[in-house]
């Protein structure tokens, strides 16, 4: 995921082109300031650790503003095998699992975890995104599940990958953007398959890997632009940056040891998290979009 080990940090803190303006209209109020104020802030991700692509803005959101926090994750993550001994009785999948729970009380934060199919590896045999779509809406549509989620916390602030790489070019990875983009949409809608009252989410982003050293490990870059920016490296706690929180709360994935300590070393080298604020209702990502090919990198048109 992140096999990379060499980095420039003063070609970092110059950006990845700056902020632009968003193609939805604004003004947006930077997302520190929003979560300095107390906003609702709700993780979206397909795997246990994909949090950690955004650990140090969870870490200030919970721990260093004490703003509330929600994770919700499609996979239980059997598909990602395991770096360390599997107790007899036990599943990848439910190791995995206990590992999340770990990170979300870490974090403050409350738990949705789902169990949509996740492809195994290796990367080669996966199958193409529009297929896995369809083997998740055969469960349950997600986008139905996540918006469930939404109008049950009601966030301010939606945090998920982009659609069209999403941080690895994991195919799972662009789908959970895309059905979280509709179901900010179906929560704030009248439904007669959701619950409770419709709750249309203030903000929505995209959070991107757009440093250039992903390519040291064969990744691209995600495609979207910067519209907004965190300083990573902002006081957490009493000793600790928001980076070296989010970097600690990584260690109890032990069955994602190399990924994970990867993402630590990465983390003691950056300086901002890259985000891109998204209109859920002007840009759509349509999950059965056909592709020609799975794997990673499979959609960055």
């Amino acid at each position: 995921m992140l096999a990379y080990v060499v980095f420039n940090p003063l070609f970092e803190r110059l950006g990845a082109g700056g902020l632009v303006a968003p193609e939805s209209d604004g003004p947006i109020e930077p997302i520190a300031e929003q979560i300095k104020k107390g906003a609702r802030v709700m993780w979206v991700g397909a795997h246990p650790d994909d949090e950690s692509f955004c650990g140090s803005l969870l870490a200030y959101t919970s721990i260093a503003c004490k703003s509330p926090l929600h994770f919700v994750v499609l996979t239980r993550g059997d598909g990602g095998g395991a770096a360390i001994p599997i107790p007899e009785g036990m599943t990848v999948a439910d190791v995995r699992a206990g590992e999340l729970q770990k990170v979300a009380k870490l974090y403050n934060a409350s738990l949705a975890l789902n169990s949509y199919y996740n492809a195994p590896l290796p990367v080669e045999s996966f199958p193409k995104r529009h297929e896995l779509a369809r083997m998740w809406i055969d469960k349950e549509d997600p986008a139905l599940w996540i918006a469930r989620e939404i109008r049950t916390f009601k966030p301010d602030i939606v945090l998920t990958f982009s659609p069209r790489y999403g941080a690895t070019g994991h195919p799972e990875h662009q789908l959970t953007a895309r059905f979280c983009l509709s179901a900010v949409r179906l929560a704030a809608e009248d439904n007669p398959a959701l619950e409770g009252e419709p709750f249309k989410v203030r903000n929505t982003y995209f959070v991107l890997m757009k440093y250039w050293f992903l390519r040291l490990g064969g990744m691209r870059r995600d495609p979207f632009p910067p519209t907004d920016q965190f300083v990573i490296k902002t006081p957490c706690d009493a000793t600790r940056t928001c980076a070296q929180v989010g970097a600690d709360n990584t260690l109890p994935h032990e069955t994602q040891y190399p990924d994970m300590s990867a993402m630590r070393t990465a983390t003691s080298l950056l300086h901002k998290q890259y985000l891109h604020w998204v209109d859920p209702w002007k840009v759509q990502y349509d999950p059965l979009e056909p592709v020609a090919k799975g794997g990673m990198g499979a959609d960055m048109k």
